[in-house]
Parts: structure tokens; C-alpha cells; sequence
């Protein structure tokens, strides 16, 4: 299949979409409770677990073990060479486990990971290629543990006087694989379906082209 995650792209991923990248793990990582996650699990006498589904090149995950060393952090990608340069990032880290998997309803079933297994799961810009993010998330939401966060951010469908049809009939030329753009309502819709509660969302602009939005849910029992 022909994925934008391949070759020069793939290679350049880091250097072309640096800002963006930096924007968005910053509006990520600013809805997740830390000193929670610290909290259950040190009543719990174990090391905070994370799980970051459509990880890319890790950056997200890097961000992770500079802020609690001693995490456990799990990455799940579909492109190989973008795990590739996960794991020259993360090398270092003992604490850090990749594997490539397919993101769809079901095949997440099928991963390596028992139900209630992570405090945090992120899913960073990959809602926009997901053929069933309502059955995704529900699935996702069996991994996590009692008090456990759910961070999903994507990039937002714009509305008039922007050219959006126009815009994104121009990223599906460059990435086949790119389905649906969402509104940060659409994304509060599909968890309301899934069965999980928004605690806190936020929208936010990268720059005058790319805006985005961003959602936690809460596991309460």
C-alpha cells in the first residue's frame, strides 16, 4: 500500500514537521494529570506505563521518559521505517518497547498488551486515518488501568472562508492513506459512542494553515 510514511518522508519526518511536532505533543502532554499517574503508581509499588499508539519516530515517547525516567513506554506504529528511527531514539532506554501493528478495530484486540495494562495511552495525529475510530477507541479504553488518562489529538477540519476541500484533496494526493479530517466535536462524538467521558479538551492553532484539537478521557473505577 502507498503511505506518505516511506522513503525521503519518512526519512525527513523529524526536520519537516518539527513545529508541528513540538505543538502538538506540547497540547498533548499538557491535558495528562502527571502527578496522578505518579500517584497509582507508586500505591501500586510499580513503574507509570504508557502506551502511544501511532508513534512515528518517538518523539512523543522520548518526551515521556525525560519527564519520569522510570516509565515503562510502549510504541505501536504501522510503518517500519518510522519505528526504525523510534529505536535509534529510544535505544538508550531499557524501559522502551516497539512494535509494528496496524491500527484498526479488531487488530487492536490482537496486540500484546493485557487489558488494563497502561496509565496513559496517547494517539497523536492518526485519528484523520482510522476506518472506525469508534471502535478503536473502545478497544483502546480496555488497556487502560483503574484512573487511567486517554489523550487523543489530531489536526481539525476547518470550516468557510477556508479552502478545505481544496486542502484536503491536495493531502490525499500526498497521503493516500489519509481518510477524514475531524471537528474536536465530531472527536467528543465518537467517545460519547465508545463509552468513555471527556474530562478536558482544547483546541489550539500550529499556524495559519494547520489547527488542531485535542481530548483526555478518564478511566474512574
Amino acid at each position: 500500500m502507498k503511505t506518505y510514511y516511506r522513503g525521503e518522508h519518512a526519512k525527513n519526518y523529524n526536520r519537516t514537521w518539527a513545529t508541528f511536532s513540538q505543538k502538538t505533543h506540547d497540547v498533548t502532554l499538557s491535558l495528562i494529570d502527571f502527578a496522578l499517574v505518579q500517584q497509582v503508581a507508586s500505591r501500586e509499588k510499580r513503574a507509570p506505563r504508557f502506551l502511544d499508539v501511532g508513534c512515528g519516530t518517538g518523539l512523543l515517547l522520548e518526551r515521556f521518559v525525560r519527564l519520569i525516567p522510570q516509565a515503562e513506554v510502549y510504541g505501536i506504529d504501522g510503518s517500519e521505517e518510522m519505528l526504525l528511527q523510534a529505536q535509534c531514539l529510544l535505544e538508550d532506554d531499557p524501559h522502551a518497547h516497539l512494535i509494528q501493528g496496524t491500527l484498526s478495530a479488531g487488530a487492536i484486540a490482537d496486540l500484546p498488551y493485557a487489558p488494563a495494562s497502561f496509565d496513559i495511552i496517547t494517539c497523536t495525529n492518526t485519528l484523520h486515518y482510522l476506518q472506525d475510530p469508534v471502535g478503536i477507541i473502545r478497544e483502546l479504553k480496555q488497556l487502560l488501568a483503574p484512573q487511567g488518562q486517554f489523550v487523543v489529538e489530531d489536526y481539525a477540519r476547518r470550516s468557510f472562508p477556508f479552502p478545505w476541500r481544496l486542502f484536503e484533496w491536495i493531502i490525499k494526493r500526498n497521503d493516500p492513506q489519509h481518510i477524514r479530517a475531524y471537528t474536536l466535536s465530531e472527536a467528543r462524538e465518537f467517545c460519547r459512542q465508545a463509552g468513555v467521558e471527556v474530562i478536558a479538551s482544547r483546541t489550539f492553532t500550529v499556524d495559519v494553515v494547520w489547527h488542531g484539537w485535542a481530548l483526555c478521557t478518564r478511566v474512574s473505577n
